[in-house]
C-alpha cells in the first residue's frame, strides 16, 4: 500500500465515508487544479509571466496560490540555458 492510499484510507475512516468517496473526491480535487493551472499559456516568448498564473479557489479545501520563487527561478533557469551556463561549478 502506497502512502498515498494509506493517507486516504484514514480520510476515510475519520470522516466516515468509503475509500471509493474519498478517491473520487481526491481525483476530483487533483483534475480541477490541473485544468486551472494548465488552462492557459503562462509565458511571454520564453519567460514565465507570474500574472498569469491564478491563484485557485476550491470551495470546502481552500485557495491554492502561486509560488513566486518557483516562477522567478524558472525564468533564471530559461536565462541561464539561453546564455549557455549551468549551475555546476
Amino acid at each position: 500500500m502506497s502512502q498515498q492510499d494509506k493517507i486516504l484510507r484514514d480520510i476515510a475512516k475519520a470522516h466516515g465515508i468509503s475509500v471509493q468517496q474519498a478517491e473520487e473526491i481526491w481525483r476530483l480535487l487533483t483534475t480541477k487544479i490541473t485544468e486551472t493551472i494548465s488552462s492557459q499559456d503562462k509565458k511571454e516568448g520564453d519567460m514565465y509571466i507570474a500574472d498569469k498564473f491564478k491563484a485557485i479557489h476550491i470551495d470546502n479545501f481552500g485557495k491554492f496560490i502561486p509560488n513566486i520563487r518557483n516562477i522567478n527561478h524558472a525564468n533564471m533557469c530559461i536565462t541561464m540555458k539561453k546564455e549557455g551556463k549551468s549551475f555546476k561549478k
